[in-house]
């Protein structure tokens, strides 16, 4: 189960996936159509700069980008950052578990003497937030997402004048 906030209402909701289900013809649409939109946003930039230094002739750049999509879709895969990421907005809990998970990890790491940058290095693009998407699901992470959700609905009410 998964707890997620609608219309400021925390409720729980099942989550049937996991990895060797057995997926529909809907379900395998809408994964081919996720896929395509993270690559495409991946290599945004990419085509961003081959279309800048052809003066913005796409037809100059056709092939070099379809060679460059070609390379990145054949080893592209899903990676738990790559499908919980992006613009969604996320209910409360899950925010304020994701921000406790990134300071920990963040804390993790300076007391390891390692920048974030030589981690991601040795490590992927994606290593942080894949370590941010696990932790923020553990049980005490949870429990002091939803301490800290209680706290600060407390002083909603604190009235300030300006």
């Amino acid at each position: 189960m998964k707890s997620i906030t609608v219309q400021g209402i925390a409720v729980e909701v099942s989550q049937p996936y996991e990895a060797g289900h057995q997926i529909t013809e809907a379900e395998a649409k809408a994964l081919n159509q996720v896929r395509a939109e993270n690559i495409a946003n991946n290599l945004r930039k990419t085509f961003k700069d081959l279309l800048e230094a052809a003066g913005g002739d796409t037809a100059a750049v056709q092939a070099d980008a379809q060679a460059k999509v070609a390379e990145y879709d054949a080893s592209y895969e899903f990676t738990l950052a790559s499908v919980g990421g992006g613009a969604t907005r996320l209910d409360p809990l899950t925010k304020e578990c994701r921000s406790i998970a990134r300071q920990f990890i963040a804390g993790k790491l300076k007391e390891a003497g390692v920048s974030q940058k030589d981690y991601l290095e040795a490590n992927g693009e994606d290593a942080i937030k894949i370590k941010i998407a696990e932790l923020s699901e553990h049980p005490q992470i949870v429990d002091l997402a939803k301490k800290n959700l209680e706290e600060r609905a407390k002083v909603a009410d604190v009235k300030l004048s300006l």
